[in-house]
């Protein structure tokens, strides 16, 4: 079995994430739900620190949670380098409000040698869509292992 998944899966239900996890994800709490290789369904509550002054989670969070689901998706593949993003494009169709889940769920589309193609889309719990995105992550020459540990 591929060591990626198997780590995203030992999270599953862990609600206190450690030192291992990029500050950003513990920042918004993102919690996950299901691992599988190409595939990463993430969770995360809105709290007040989350919001626009219209109380519904900001968009540029969404960017954020999505940007996070994108690369842990392209980092369940295995692959042995860090990837970023050479663009992100976002359709935001409805509000998430206060205390709202919303649920994010990334798939690699197309896993190139150099490029993968991701998408990934924002639900309520209800399963309607908060929004859509797509981005290209370009493969660096840095490993996420070695850069992680100094």
């Amino acid at each position: 079995m591929n060591p990626v998944v198997e780590l995203f899966r030992s999270y599953i239900g862990v609600e206190t994430l450690d030192e291992r996890v990029p500050v950003v994800v513990r920042w918004l709490n993102l919690q996950i739900v299901e691992a599988n290789v190409g595939h990463i369904k993430l969770s995360a509550r809105v709290r007040p620190d989350m919001c626009n002054p219209a109380q519904v989670l900001h968009g540029g969070l969404q960017c954020t949670i999505m940007d996070e689901a994108f690369g842990m998706a392209v980092g369940t593949l295995g692959v042995d380098n860090f990837h970023v993003n050479t663009n992100l494009h976002v359709d935001f169709l409805r509000p998430a409000p206060l205390h709202a889940v919303v649920i994010a769920e990334a798939r690699v589309v197309r896993a190139g040698k150099q490029i993968k193609n991701v998408e990934c889309e924002l639900r309520l719990e209800d399963g309607s869509i908060v929004a859509r995105g797509t981005s290209n992550l370009f493969r660096t020459g840095i490993n996420p292992l070695k850069a992680h540990t100094g």
